[in-house]
């Protein structure tokens, strides 16, 4: 998937070998570089490209604060923060930001590659999410959505993200897999929906309440930000907390879970079941 890129970092052997990484494995164009921060603020403002590559210690301001600025607008742009910082509290912080990854100085380029492309794919997530939102129904390759990965793949990758997150033996799995497969025909038929009519529908047919079913649901998604805090706890880099951490959950919530599980905060993080299964039908969608 090609994007545009703009890279801000005051390191200009840094600004090449991003620029290399990103022109050699065709992830996208480099639209405008710069090396301070309220400079890379304005040509962020002035170009929105799709991904900016942002350091975190920045001339003029700090790459914290150019991001703020701007995810404070309604600019689309995704950020990504590079920087050697191995601070938790600092890396925190260009979380909160709202940064989707933090790329680790120095560069090495298969987390490049891979980081970026992770930020191509919540893009295109968000696009698709956008589309289901909306009455779609004078565009008939909508169908196209439904259709790109077949069940038994999209079985599989759904249920590789309830193993990576601990959760397969959780009564409600099943519930949420049928979630994904019921809203992903919503999409195909460009309808709207509300998890409660949902809920309603899945409990159609069986002897079991709608109620019951959301129970089920809330308790697996509950556990897996629970599981997701933990990783976190253990390893602030593994690859599981990276990218689940804010394409299935809210980082703010997986956060606070992970400070209610230290015992620094008596509050517990809160899950958005809404954001899960979205988050699993683009995963499943591949």
């Amino acid at each position: 998937m090609s994007s545009r890129f703009v890279i801000v970092d005051d390191d200009a052997g840094v600004r090449r070998i991003l620029q290399k990484i990103i022109e050699e494995n065709n992830l996208g164009v480099i639209v405008d570089e710069c090396d301070d921060g309220v400079r890379g603020e304005k040509v962020i403002r002035e170009y929105q490209p799709d991904i900016a590559l942002v350091d975190l210690l920045l001339p003029g301001q700090d790459g914290v604060e150019l991001i703020e600025k701007l995810s404070a607008t309604a600019i689309s742009t995704s950020f990504i923060m590079v920087s050697q910082a191995t601070s938790e509290q600092l890396i925190t912080k260009a979380y909160e930001a709202g940064i989707e990854f933090f790329i680790h100085k120095p560069i090495n380029v298969l987390e490049t590659v891979s980081i970026i492309q992770k930020v191509q794919e919540s893009r295109k997530l968000k696009q698709i999410m956008s589309m289901m939102h909306k009455t779609m129904s004078q565009y008939s390759n909508v169908d196209l959505v439904a259709d790109e990965a077949p069940k038994n793949i999209q079985k599989t990758r759904v249920y590789k993200v309830f193993s990576d997150l601990g959760i397969i033996g959780e009564a409600g799995i099943k519930d949420v897999h049928r979630m994904v497969q019921l809203i992903r025909q919503q999409a195909a038929a460009s309808q709207s929906y509300q998890l409660c009519d949902i809920y309603q529908q899945m409990s159609e047919g069986t002897d079991q309440d709608a109620k019951a079913i959301e129970q089920r649901v809330r308790r697996a998604t509950t556990k897996g930000l629970q599981n997701l805090a933990n990783f976190g706890i253990e390893d602030y880099y593994n690859e599981i907390f990276q990218s689940y951490s804010s394409s299935l959950f809210d980082f703010k919530e997986v956060r606070h879970e992970m400070n209610y599980i230290q015992g620094k905060s008596k509050y517990r993080g809160k899950i958005n079941v809404k954001k899960f299964i979205e988050g699993l039908l683009f995963i499943g969608e591949g």
